[in-house]
């Protein structure tokens, strides 16, 4: 009987070594169009094109400057290091292949989805909750709050930028594909602040904006090696796409919200309920639009997920756990929320605070198993997505709905002639 000695104690087990020559070479790069940046301004930064990027170390740092002019009570709503940018484009040559719309309605539900409050907490100097001043209490890790004064801040943030390059399960073979652009482009002010009656956001501006990133360059050797690893080769990664539309203010009945958004492997889909007139937070917010009485799926390829509607009529609790299949396994103690009862409570009528959000996202999980496998989730049959909502009570306000769609991506590297396409 042949013994298999457990890995522990497994000593003769060969292991992978870097080559000699390999560098590490941490890139900070600046903004190739300019130095200070105001709403609508594009930002664009571009990428080195040696070596490898790895994927999990690019990040954005800046200088936020906002005048208030009225002593009247001003909050920087969301996430505050995500709340200026409404658009993420990522290009590879010429071509655009990641763009993101309502980049901070997303980065600041994807906050409150995989960070808890411990985490937000302890990120508070670099995402700018609350102000540089005061010690804040768990409600509030929401917005930034610039007081009720007139007056000039300045003040420095950080945090990831998510994108389909920081979600790339191998490092990306800059040497082997074009000059990479990302673009960030600014929201406006009023999508921006809440701003109590009287007052007025005057300015608002970004400087000392860098993107950081680090670059792993093995030599020209390993590189030949990759280019002989054939005419193309192929890595997995993943985005999200965002779309909106508005439910208008008394509606009740069945609703069916039609969104074009057609992708081959959708993993998770997301519905952010947000306000218009009513609350602090505007699009950030996401509220119970059929005020505990009515449910929720989505549509797609002709197939109704979850099988059963989410209902906040029999079963609000049992939204809250959907929502966590969603973000990943259930059982997992990592995947955790920053979500309390408060924010979880709110509905289509409820005055939200800009520090206590409305936080009753709407999510299912449509991946057919996680693996490490190519395409994890389901097709949309070329079909546009349904968002259904039945509702037994009318809406209190009009409502902005983004419904969010995780789907993976296929990142297609031909080495022969330097050219990337990407399927998803």
């Amino acid at each position: 009987m042949s013994v298999v000695l457990p890995n522990s104690i497994n000593y003769t087990e060969a292991l992978p070594s870097l080559p000699d020559n390999t560098q590490q070479i941490p890139v900070v790069a600046s903004p190739v169009n300019g130095s200070s940046f105001t709403s609508g301004a594009q930002i664009q930064f571009d990428l080195l094109n040696r070596g490898f990027l790895i994927p999990d170390s690019m990040y954005l740092r800046y200088t936020t400057t906002v005048t208030n002019t009225g002593a009247f009570q001003v909050y920087q709503i969301g996430c505050p290091v995500y709340n200026p940018f409404t658009r993420l484009d990522v290009q590879i040559g010429s071509q655009t292949v990641d763009t993101i719309q309502s980049y901070n309605v997303l980065m600041n539900m994807l906050t409150n989805l995989t960070l808890d409050v411990g985490q937000k907490y302890g990120l508070q100097a670099g995402f700018g909750y609350l102000n540089n001043t005061s010690v804040p209490t768990l409600e509030q890790l929401d917005a930034r709050d610039l007081g009720a004064v007139a007056t000039t801040q300045s003040y420095s943030l950080g945090g990831p930028l998510m994108s389909i390059l920081s979600n790339s399960e191998k490092l990306i073979p800059l040497f082997a594909i074009p000059q990479i652009r990302i673009v960030l482009t600014m929201d406006a002010i009023a999508n921006c602040f809440n701003i109590a009656t009287g007052g007025a956001v005057t300015a608002f501006t970004i400087t000392n904006c860098e993107l950081v990133y680090k670059v792993c360059d093995m030599g020209g050797q390993i590189e030949d090696m990759v280019r002989s690893m054939g005419d193309k080769i192929y890595i997995k990664s993943q985005s999200f796409s965002c779309a909106s539309q508005t439910l208008g203010s008394g509606s009740t009945g069945y609703n069916e919200l039609v969104f074009n958004q057609r992708y081959a492997s959708v993993k998770s889909l997301y519905a952010i309920n947000g306000g218009t007139t009513i609350g602090a937070n505007k699009a950030f917010d996401s509220t119970d639009i059929t005020t505990n009485n009515g449910d929720y799926s989505f549509s797609v390829g002709g197939v109704i997920y979850p099988q059963r509607p989410i209902s906040s009529l029999v079963n609000r609790a049992g939204a809250l756990m959907e929502l966590k299949s969603a973000t990943g396994s259930i059982y997992d103690k990592s995947n955790a929320f920053s979500i309390n009862a408060v924010e979880y409570a709110s509905v289509s009528a409820t005055v939200t605070t800009a520090q206590a959000m409305g936080k009753f996202y709407i999510g299912t999980s449509t991946e057919k198993l996680n693996s490490d496998s190519l395409l994890t989730g389901i097709s949309t049959q070329n079909s546009p997505i349904s968002y259904r909502v039945s509702l037994g009570t009318a809406t209190g306000q009009a409502h902005l709905i983004t419904l969010v769609a995780n789907y993976d991506a296929l990142i297609e590297v031909d080495t022969v002639n330097r050219q990337v396409a990407v399927k998803c």
